[in-house]
């Protein structure tokens, strides 16, 4: 490895573990005045999971079989203590955040640094299992430009493992060379840990799809349509705005990198659950599609205030709400960036900026392939 190339991918590995340095101590249960965190509340949500059992298979769990295996591992590892199972699962994410850093490089060179610094990743890190979606997703796509294209698919696999996300963006990458064994390879990468659960709780998916199709508006544009966080109506119309943006998105004549955006992009703009975690799983994208990079800035500010205020108030996941608002301004912010992509137009006030950046781009990549 030359030392042009350890110039910044050193520094955006650093970035990475800084990142993750924070996100492990703003998250830590025992720290007054620690930020909310999924992975904290599923110990004092789940009874099973303190008592030592198996999320998927003994007791319901709502997210895919790898995050409960990551979970499990977790528990298991950390002991009775929910320091211990803290502790083990930061340590698990740690690959994850580095790994993550590293895919970004190979995809965009110096820009990984300012993304692998992203005030999202650093809040929504120790959070959930998007941190994890967001590595295996970055590494697929460098894989896939690279020209490895059954490897990308096998990774795209073991990610919709851990979120189902990446099922997205598996019709935009066939519709560039379809192969059935490019699915068959998805599905081997998707299947190991999916598998034992089918075996051992076969009950388990259909609570899964139950529970998700029943689950309210939460932080989506739609919500402010309605007074009812539950509005049927308003579900159904966000679900056509992923339908239009996804079909555009399917048959645009973009690069593929940039239709994967658009795709991810239009779901979240359009999908009744937009968690704020989410937002790490298009930093990967974001790093390949300079047209949009105006617009992460208040795509992040907005979406760490929505945690930031949302136990400010007493009905957070209603309209008129400091939650809502941010989350409102999140969806305007990433339309702009879905139109920018779309319409391969950039902020004329930045444009020479952009120039700038992209022949840095270019020289990364250079170095990269040499």
């Amino acid at each position: 490895m030359s030392s042009s190339t350890l110039k910044v991918l050193l520094p955006a590995l650093a970035a990475a573990f800084i990142s993750w340095t924070l996100s492990v101590y703003i998250h830590y249960p025992m720290v007054q005045g620690s930020i909310y965190s999924d992975i904290v509340s599923f110990w004092y949500r789940e009874p099973g999971l303190a008592a030592g059992l198996k999320p998927c298979i003994d007791y319901f769990f709502e997210y895919p079989p790898a995050a409960c295996f990551i979970t499990y591992v977790a528990r298991f590892l950390g002991g009775p203590s929910i320091e211990g199972y803290y502790t083990v699962f930061a340590l698990l994410s740690l690959p994850a955040f580095l790994l993550l850093a590293y895919s970004m490089y190979r995809l965009a060179g110096r820009v990984a640094i300012a993304l692998a610094l992203s005030p999202s990743l650093i809040v929504y890190g120790i959070y959930n299992y998007d941190h994890f979606l967001a590595a295996l997703m970055a590494l697929a796509l460098a894989l896939y430009l690279s020209g490895r294209r059954g490897s990308a698919y096998v990774l795209l696999g073991v990610a919709a493992s851990v979120k189902v996300f990446t099922l997205i963006l598996l019709p935009i990458l066939l519709s560039e060379r379809f192969r059935w064994r490019y699915v068959l390879f998805f599905l081997a990468g998707a299947l190991p840990a999916t598998i034992p659960v089918i075996m051992l709780s076969p009950g388990y998916f259909g609570e899964f799809i139950n529970y998700h199709a029943s689950w309210g508006l939460e932080n989506a544009w739609t919500v402010w349509l309605t007074d009812n966080p539950f509005s049927p109506t308003a579900k159904v119309i966000g679900w056509l705005v992923v339908f239009a943006l996804f079909m555009r998105s399917l048959t645009s004549n973009l690069p593929v990198e940039h239709r994967c955006l658009m795709a991810l992009s239009g779901f979240l703009l359009g999908s009744p659950t937009f968690t704020p975690q989410m937002v790490l799983m298009i930093l990967p994208l974001l790093a390949l599609s300079p047209p949009a990079w105006f617009f992460p800035p208040l795509v992040e500010i907005s979406n760490i205030g929505i945690i930031l205020t949302r136990f400010m108030v007493d009905n957070p996941t209603h309209a008129w709400t400091i939650p809502q608002t941010m989350a409102l301004a999140r969806a305007a912010a990433l339309a702009a960036a879905w139109i920018s992509v779309y319409r391969q137009w950039t902020p004329p006030i930045l444009l020479g900026f952009f120039k700038r950046k992209m022949s840095v781009v270019s020289t990364d990549h250079d170095v990269n392939k040499s």
